[in-house]
C-alpha cells in the first residue's frame, strides 16, 4: 500500500531528519562500499550488511548526475544528517543555497510503501539474520521498482504559476528510510482544561515494516530547467502505485521461495505461513497503548480520567513498559514481540523454499490478470456508472500480484489493453467500455449503463404522458373535503397544491419533499380518492406502498396504504407471478432516491405492460441508492414541471431557527450565476492541482450554507467537539443520550399530549452504532434499568459482521430482517430491518419483547437465526445507522460522530440533522478531527491549528454531496448536447405512448 504526505519547506529540517532517521547518528560504515558485519542490538545493521544498504537512509540507487548536482548531493556516499536537514528546507545539501530562484512551500513528498503485516512478521520473527535480510531485501527491491515507476509518471517540471504553462519531463531524486515499527498516536484529555492532545508514543507500537521515500520537490529537465513536481499525477495514481509495489513484492518473495496468497480483499500479497490471528494481534497498537496506560495508572493507584495531561504524557511514554509482564521489563520491543508470538503459538522455522517461477505462458498470465481485473471492475460498475480510468490500471496491477509482473509497467499496459478490447461481463451480459476525457481525467462508463439510463428516460417520458388513470379535480376536491387535515396555513396550501399536481399527473409523477414536509400526510387524501375511483373496479383502485426497506414501506400505513412491501421482495414476488398488478393498481414508491435505476426501469416496464399508475416520493438531497446511476436525476430531466411538484418547507421542526438550520444542511438549489462564481478558472484552476478537487461546483456553493448552520448550532450550544480518547468520547455521547432521554420522559407537556417524548441517536457505521449502544447499555445497567442477569449469544448483522451479544431484561435490540412472532397467541410481524424492540424476558425458547407499537410479542430463537451461520440477526438498539434513521421522527436526536466526520457526506448530514422536532445534538470527536487536520498539513508545518480550522474541516465534510454520475453524461460533451439528447429520448417515449394507444406500437413490435 502507498500513502503520501507533503513536507513543508519552512519546517525545521533537523526535526524532519530526526523523525525519518529515528534520531540515529550519521553512519560510520558505508555498507555499499565497505563490506563487513557490524553487529548491533536489534539486528538492523546486520540486515544492512546483508542487503548492502544502510537502513537508516539511502539515496535513490540510480540517481542521475543532473539532479544530484542541482541538489548538491554526492550519491556515492551515505546521506548525512546535515545534508538532509538542508534538503528538507528546500536548500542544497552541500552549501545551503536555494534550489532555484522560485521559493517553494513544499520541499518534498513522503511516499510511504508498506507490505502486508504477514511480511513484516516473517521478517521480524525470522530464525536467522540472513533470512530476515532476504525478506527486507525483497521489500527494498519492490520499493525501488515502485519509486522508479513513480518517478517516470510524475517526474515533470511544472512551468508557470501552479503549472498553468504545462510541464516538461525531467529527473527527480529521493532518499529512502527503512522503519520496522508503527508508533501509534493516541488521544489524551487534560482533566483540568478538558482539552484533548495528540501524543506520539515512543514505545509500545506494533511491528510494521515500511519505507519512507522523501521525494524532493524538484525536477531538472534535459534543457537544465529546474521546476516543481507535477503532483496532480501522484494523487490520482496512488492506489495503482501501491498495487504495483505489491506485485513487485510478490515476485521478489517468489524468488526466495516464500509461499504466498492474496489477502481477504485481494489487494496485497500475504505470506501463507503466517497465521491471520497473529497478524491481527500485532495490528492493534493504539488500543493496546491506551489500555496499557490506563492499567498502569490504576496499578499506581491513580484515576486516568482525572489525571492532568503532563502525567498522562509520562505514563504514555512508558506505555510499552506498562504493557509488559514484570519479568519483561528492561527488554526491547523486538524481544517482547518474539515472546508474544511464541505465546500465540508461533513456530520459529524458516519460510524460505525453492525459488518459484510464474506459472504458465506470458499470454496465459495476462489472461488470468484480465479476468481478475474484469471481475473487480464489474463490482465497481454495480455501484458507479462512471469510474476513473486509473481504476483499470489499479485492478490490472492487482491481478498481476497473483500471476507475476516480469514485464513491469508494460504488463499493466497489456492487461489494460485487454480490458479495453474485451470489455466486461455485467449481470450475465457482455458489455463494452466507453472512455471520454472530462477535464484532465479519463473517465469510463459501460454500454449496459447507458442502455439502462436511456431506456429509463424513454419509459419515464412515455409513462408520464399517459393520463388515462389520472384523478379529476372533482375527485381530489371531494377527497380533501373528507380529510381531517387542515390545509389553511401557507405550508398547508403548498401541500394542497402538491396533492392536486400528484393526483392529476400521468402514469408516472414524482413529488420532491424535504425532510419533515409531510409527504406521507398529503398522501392520505389521494389514497382516499384512489379508493373511491371505480372506473376500473367497483371496489376502487388497489394501492400498494413500496420502499427500499420494510420499515419505510410500513410507514405508508399512516396514509391508509395497508398493502406494503420492501422493494426487493416485491420484485421477487412479481417475477414469481405472486402479485397481480393491472391498470387498476397504484404503486406508491417512497424514498425513491434509494431506488436504483435498474429497479425503477423494471417498475416502468411493469407500468408499460399493465397500465398501472406510479407515484414516487423522495428527496435528491437525502441518502442515495447504492446501485450505479441516479434515478431521481434521470426522472427530473424527462418529467414535465407539472409532473414534479415540490414541497420545500418543513413542519417537523417546531422552532423557526431549527427549521432554518435543517434547511441550511439541505441547501438551496443554486442559480447558474452562483455556480459560475464558484468555478476555478485560469491560473486559479491550475493553482489547485494539488488539491482533491470536487468536480461538482455545487459543493463549493453548499459549503457556506453548512458553515452558517454550524455557526448557528455553536451559538445555540447544540454542536460539540468532544474531547478524550475514543472510549471517553463514546462515554460522553452516551451520557448525553441518557440525560436527554430522562429530561424528555420527565417533560410533563409531552405526557399531557398522550405520548412520551423520545430521543433517537444515529451514527455513520454499524460499528459506531454498536459501540454507542454498548456505552448506553453500560450506564443503564449500572442504574439498574437493565438486568445484570444476562445471556450471551452469537450474533451477526446484515453485512456479515459477527460478534457476541449480551441480552438482558430491559435491553433494546435492533432487528436485521423482517421478524415473525406471536402476539396474544396469533402470528404477527414483530418488526422489520432497522426496527428496535425492548426485551421483557429471555428463556430457552426465545425472547419476549415489546414492539415499537407497544405490543408484547413472543419470538422463538429460530426466528432470529441466520440460515448460513446459525447466528442471531440481532444488535444493540440504542443507536442506529443514518440509513436506518431516514424517515424517522423523534423529539430530539443525537448526530453521533465518535470517529470524526471523515465518512460523513452532505446527504448523511442532512438526514441526521433533520430527524428531530426539537433539538439535534451534534457530537464530534475532537481528537479524531484534530488528527485529520494535522495530517492534511505538510509535515513540519508549525502553523497553529485553530478552532476555526477544525470547524472548517467539519463543514467541508458535512457539505460534500457525492452526487452519482450518469453514464449518458459522459458521452455528451456539453450541456447543450446532453439536453438535445434528453429531448430526443422524451420524444421517443411520447411516440411509444402514442403508438401503444393506437395499437401501432404493438403491431410494430410484432
Amino acid at each position: 500500500m502507498m500513502t503520501f504526505r507533503k513536507i513543508s519547506a519552512e519546517s525545521s529540517g533537523r526535526l524532519i531528519t530526526a523523525y525519518f532517521t529515528q534520531e540515529l547518528p550519521d553512519p560510520e560504515h558505508d555498507f555499499l562500499t565497505q563490506p563487513g558485519k557490524v553487529p548491533d542490538a536489534d539486528g538492523g545493521r546486520l540486515t544492512s550488511y546483508y542487503t548492502g544498504r544502510d537502513g537508516r537512509a539511502s539515496w535513490r540507487p540510480d540517481m542521475r548526475p543532473e539532479i544530484a548536482a542541482a541538489l548538491g548531493i554526492d550519491p556515492k556516499t551515505p546521506p548525512k544528517n546535515a545534508q538532509l536537514n538542508r534538503l528538507f528546507e528546500a536548500k542544497r545539501a552541500d552549501n545551503g543555497d536555494d534550489w532555484s530562484r522560485n521559493a517553494r512551500k513544499i520541499s518534498a513528498y513522503d511516499l510511504t510503501l508498506a507490505p502486508h503485516k504477514s511480511v513484516t512478521l516473517a521478517a521480524e520473527f525470522a530464525p536467522t539474520e540472513a533470512e530476515r535480510a532476504a525478506i527486507w531485501h525483497a521489500i527494498d527491491r519492490a520499493n525501488d521498482a515502485t519509486m522508479l515507476y513513480v518517478a517516470r509518471e510524475i517526474g515533470f517540471a511544472r512551468r508557470g504559476h501552479g503549472g498553468e504553462d504545462g510541464a516538461n519531463p525531467g529527473e527527480v531524486a529521493w532518499v529512502s528510510f527503512r522503519h520496522d515499527t508503527a508508533r501509534p498516536t493516541v488521544e489524551a484529555r487534560d482533566a483540568g482544561t478538558g482539552q484533548t492532545y495528540l501524543i506520539d508514543t515512543p514505545t509500545g507500537g506494533d511491528p510494521h515494516a515500511h519505507i519512507h521515500n522523501a521525494l524532493f520537490n524538484v525536477v531538472v529537465t534535459e534543457e537544465g530547467h529546474v521546476g516543481s513536481l507535477d503532483t496532480k499525477r501522484l494523487r490520482s495514481r496512488v492506489h495503482e502505485f501501491g498495487a504495483y509495489f505489491q506485485a513487485q513484492l510478490a515476485d521478489e518473495l517468489r524468488r526466495i521461495g516464500i509461499a504466498q496468497q492474496y489477502d481477504a480483499n485481494e489487494q496485497a500479497t500475504v505470506i501463507s505461513a503466517v497465521p491471520q490471528d497473529i497478524s491481527d494481534f500485532f495490528s492493534k497498537g493504539r488500543r493496546n497503548v491506551i489500555r496499557a496506560a490506563k492499567e498502569y495508572a490504576a496499578a499506581e493507584g491513580a484515576d486516568w480520567a482525572h489525571m492532568p495531561i503532563d502525567r498522562k504524557r509520562r505514563i504514555l511514554s512508558m506505555a510499552g513498559l506498562a504493557a509488559r509482564l514484570d519479568k519483561d521489563k528492561g527488554t526491547s520491543d523486538h524481544e517482547i514481540w518474539r515472546e508474544q508470538a511464541r505465546r500465540l503459538g508461533w513456530e520459529e522455522k524458516s519460510l524460505l523454499g525453492t525459488p518459484a517461477s510464474p506459472v504458465g505462458t506470458r499470454e496465459q498470465r495476462y489472461d488470468i490478470a484480465y479476468r481478475f481485473a474484469a471481475r473487480h471492475l464489474a463490482r465497481e460498475f454495480e455501484t458507479a456508472a462512471v469510474i476513473d480510468h486509473d481504476k483499470l490500471r489499479t485492478y490490472a496491477a492487482r491481478g498481476l500480484i497473483g500471476t507475476g509482473i516480469e514485464g513491469g509497467v508494460k504488463d499493466i499496459d497489456h492487461v489494460v489493453a485487454l480490458i479495453e478490447q474485451r470489455g466486461l461481463e455485467l449481470g450475465g451480459e457482455r458489455v463494452s467500455l466507453i472512455q471520454e476525457m472530462r477535464g484532465d481525467r479519463l473517465r469510463v462508463t459501460n454500454s449496459a449503463q447507458i442502455a439502462i439510463e436511456e431506456d429509463l428516460a424513454i419509459q419515464a417520458a412515455r409513462a408520464s404522458g399517459d393520463r388515462s388513470g389520472a384523478l379529476s379535480d372533482r375527485q381530489i376536491t371531494e377527497a380533501i373535503g373528507r380529510s381531517p387535515l387542515d390545509f389553511a396555513s401557507e405550508h398547508g396550501k403548498t401541500q394542497k397544491a402538491a396533492i392536486y399536481a400528484l393526483g392529476r399527473g400521468g402514469a408516472l409523477s414524482m413529488l420532491t419533499g424535504v425532510a419533515g414536509s409531510g409527504k406521507t400526510a398529503l398522501l392520505s387524501p389521494l389514497v382516499d380518492a384512489w379508493k373511491h375511483d371505480t372506473r376500473y373496479d367497483t371496489n376502487g383502485r388497489r394501492v400498494i406502498g413500496i420502499a427500499n426497506a420494510w420499515r419505510q414501506a410500513d410507514a405508508l400505513r399512516e396514509a391508509g396504504i395497508f398493502d406494503t412491501s420492501a422493494m426487493l421482495p416485491f420484485l421477487a414476488r412479481l417475477e414469481r407471478g405472486d402479485v397481480n398488478v393491472d391498470r387498476n393498481t397504484v404503486l406508491v414508491i417512497d424514498e425513491v432516491g434509494q431506488v436504483g435505476p435498474r429497479q425503477m426501469l423494471r417498475l416502468l416496464q411493469l407500468q408499460r405492460d399493465t397500465g398501472c399508475t406510479i407515484k414516487a416520493l423522495g428527496d435528491h438531497e437525502q441518502a442515495q441508492n447504492i446501485e450505479a446511476g441516479d434515478t431521481i436525476e434521470m426522472l427530473r430531466r424527462v418529467l414535465d414541471p407539472e409532473d414534479m411538484p415540490e414541497l420545500l418547507s418543513s413542519v417537523r421542526q417546531v422552532s423557526a431557527r431549527n427549521r432554518q438550520i435543517a434547511d441550511l444542511f439541505r441547501g438551496a438549489e443554486p442559480e447558474e450565476s452562483d455556480l459560475e462564481s464558484h468555478e476555478f478558472r485560469g491560473a486559479a484552476a491550475n493553482a489547485h492541482t494539488d488539491e482533491e478537487n470536487d468536480d461538482d461546483v455545487r459543493n463549493r456553493f453548499h459549503l457556506k450554507e453548512v458553515r452558517d448552520a454550524i455557526d448557528m448550532k455553536r451559538a445555540d450550544g447544540t454542536i460539540r467537539l468532544v474531547g478524550g480518547d475514543h472510549e471517553e468520547v463514546l462515554q460522553d455521547i452516551a451520557r448525553l443520550y441518557v440525560t436527554r432521554r430522562d429530561a424528555l420522559v420527565a417533560d410533563g407537556a409531552g405526557l399531557r399530549r398522550g405520548r412520551t417524548k423520545t430521543i433517537s441517536m444515529s451514527a455513520l457505521t454499524n460499528q459506531d452504532a454498536a459501540d454507542l449502544s454498548r456505552a448506553v447499555r453500560k450506564i443503564l445497567q449500572e442504574r439498574g434499568e437493565i438486568s445484570t442477569h444476562e445471556i450471551t449469544v452469537q450474533a451477526i448483522d446484515q453485512r456479515g459482521e459477527t460478534y457476541d451479544l449480551a441480552i438482558a431484561t430491559g435491553d433494546r435490540l435492533r432487528l436485521y430482517r423482517r421478524t415473525w412472532g406471536s402476539v396474544d397467541g396469533k402470528g404477527a410481524t414483530v418488526g422489520n430491518n432497522g426496527d428496535v424492540v425492548e426485551v421483557l424476558a429471555h428463556g430457552d425458547a426465545g425472547l419476549r419483547v415489546r414492539t415499537k407499537d407497544g405490543l408484547v410479542a413472543d419470538v422463538e430463537w429460530r426466528r432470529f437465526r441466520d440460515a448460513k451461520t446459525g447466528r442471531l440477526l440481532l444488535g444493540f438498539g440504542h443507536a442506529m445507522t443514518i440509513d436506518a434513521a431516514q424517515g424517522l421522527t423523534s423529539d430530539e436526536h443525537i448526530n453521533a460522530l465518535p470517529r470524526g466526520v471523515e465518512l460523513a457526506t452532505g446527504f448523511t448530514s442532512y438526514v441526521a440533522e433533520s430527524r428531530a422536532r426539537g433539538t439535534t445534538w451534534t457530537m464530534i470527536s475532537d481528537g479524531a478531527t484534530f488528527e485529520v487536520v494535522r495530517n492534511q498539513r505538510a509535515l513540519g508545518d508549525t502553523t497553529p491549528i485553530t478552532s476555526d480550522d477544525l470547524w472548517d474541516h467539519v463543514a467541508k465534510k458535512m457539505a460534500h454531496k457525492p452526487y452519482k454520475s450518469l453514464g449518458t453524461d459522459l458521452v455528451t460533451r456539453t450541456r447543450k448536447v446532453r439536453d438535445a439528447r434528453i429531448r430526443e429520448l422524451i420524444a421517443l417515449g411520447r411516440t411509444h405512448e402514442t403508438l401503444t394507444k393506437s395499437g401501432g406500437f404493438v403491431a410494430q413490435m410484432a
